[in-house]
């Protein structure tokens, strides 16, 4: 029988060596040059939905196009579009300010395809990702066998940990479910509330505890909803703790929350998400002693680790906590049961497909070493000190919350001007006119119910410049409406 000859033939999967080359160096200059112009672009351009729709609209090619036509096609419509949040002039959220080992561990990662759940077809990657784990360990100073997880960003490695503290309080009992309660601050990330929503904690039960003067947990109020949680009949689960919360980068009391989690027989959680990595630094250490008591610490690389996204860490003090909720081995991986001293980092989360994001850590912190990751995130902290003692000098604006972690929350506040509706209008205007200039990026949050100006350094490529820029437009427009 003769196979009659197809009348187009479809392009090969398989592509030479060359033609890899090739392309491969078109986008290694495509991203070299994007990173290395930062400056010169606009730090944020967007468009509307309906005309972002219109570039892609169509059914998809049934044959295929040419690699610089596409590419010509992402400079248009993808790459002119969108945040630039390693731009020096990124200060809004909390930005991400890649290095560029980082980012080639990331196309490593991905080029190679490793399949990091089990450690049988995955050793190396595994291995290294063991190693990365307890670098952290040691520098957050939790005990030696504590380990953890990466995880695809904090909000994950918070899931993960609530779902095992929940699964070690209660087990299968799905009728306790109800009872249990979940104890954080009203400044903690909205991850935590989240999670615990997941996890199957009732939203009323979340209790978000007041916070003093300079935005950490009050103690004495948490002790005392724990002890009413119990005497209603409740059961009260963990506290999840802030180290470097997402406003204004309060820490928590940490060795006053740990005594009272000893006390009540309650886990300790922490969300280092933001600041944890702060510990390099010698003020770091300082603000966050205590974090190493914790049970379990989520950490986010892509943030103050200067790793691309998506990076998240979840640490556990114990961490047959992780096994004890999500091992599981169905027929089909029988073949990949881990050794004694192995391990299946499918065991330790709700990923079994899973990427291998050790590399684009162990490059960044091996190429830099650590000292120079330390003098990157002080330089981050000494600019938003910096611009704090600019705010500080001008009559017109005023400080909300102190810099801390790189983080300065602040406000125009003209002399007499006491309406506070006029206060909020004015500040959100400034919001827009930093804004509008497009080299300079913030954004805003409410403390005590007060409109504030927020800016977050975690950019390496940020100068003093660039926080003066962002001070100077503040106090000239609450000067011009004062006038």
């Amino acid at each position: 029988m003769t196979i009659p000859s197809m009348q187009v033939l479809p392009r090969q999967l398989e592509l030479d060596r060359e033609t890899m080359r090739a392309m491969g160096r078109t986008v290694a200059d495509l991203v070299a040059d994007h990173l290395a112009s930062l400056r010169e672009q606009p730090v944020l351009t967007t468009r509307g939905r309906a005309d972002a729709a219109r570039a892609f609209a169509g059914p998809p090619p049934t044959t295929g196009g040419d690699f610089d036509v596409l590419l010509q096609t992402l400079r248009e419509q993808v790459f002119d579009w969108h945040a630039r949040e390693p731009h020096p002039g990124f200060l809004a959220f909390v930005p991400g300010c890649p290095t560029f080992p980082g980012v080639m561990g990331d196309w490593i990662a991905t080029g190679f395809n490793f399949f990091a759940g089990v450690w049988t077809v995955a050793a190396g990657p595994n291995a290294m990702e063991l190693a990365v784990l307890d670098w952290f360990r040691n520098w957050i100073g939790m005990p030696a066998g504590a380990s953890g997880i990466l995880t695809n960003g904090g909000s994950g490695a918070t899931l993960t940990a609530l779902v095992a503290i929940r699964h070690h309080v209660v087990g299968d009992d799905a009728g306790k479910l109800p009872k249990l309660v979940v104890y954080t601050s009203r400044q903690a990330h909205s991850a935590v509330t989240r999670a615990a929503w997941i996890a199957g904690v009732p939203r009323a039960n979340v209790r978000a505890i007041d916070c003093d003067e300079q935005h950490r947990l009050r103690v004495p109020l948490l002790a005392e909803a724990i002890r009413r949680d119990r005497e209603a009949g409740l059961i009260p689960m963990v506290v999840a703790a802030s180290a470097g919360t997402t406003n204004t980068g309060a820490v928590d009391p940490l060795h006053a929350i740990a005594d009272l989690c000893a006390r009540e027989s309650l886990r300790f959680h922490v969300d280092a998400a933001y600041a944890g990595f702060g510990v390099l630094t010698a003020r770091g250490r300082a603000l966050l002693d205590g974090l190493g008591r914790a049970d379990t610490v989520v950490l986010d690389p892509h943030k103050t680790l200067f790793v691309p996204f998506e990076c998240g860490c979840l640490m556990v003090r114990d961490p047959a906590l992780l096994s004890d909720a999500f091992r599981i081995f169905p027929e089909y991986l029988h073949d990949v049961r881990p050794g004694e001293e192995e391990v299946n980092f499918a065991d330790r989360g709700e990923q079994l497909t899973r990427y291998a994001r050790a590399l684009k850590v162990w490059l960044t912190v091996s190429y830099y070493g650590t000292d120079s990751i330390a003098a990157a995130l002080d330089g981050c902290f000494d600019l938003a000190a910096h611009a704090e003692r600019l705010v500080r000098a001008e009559r017109s604006l005023e400080v909300l919350s102190s810099a801390q972690f790189g983080i300065l929350c602040f406000r125009a506040h003209p002399p007499g001007i006491t309406d506070a509706a006029a206060l909020d209008a004015l500040n959100e205007r400034i919001n827009g006119e930093i804004n509008a200039a497009g080299s300079l990026f913030v954004s805003s949050t409410r403390l005590n119910g007060a409109y504030s100006l927020r800016i977050c350094v975690n950019s390496f490529r940020t100068v003093a410049a660039d926080v003066e820029r962002v001070v100077q437009i503040a106090a000239r427009t609450a000067a011009a409406f004062a006038g």
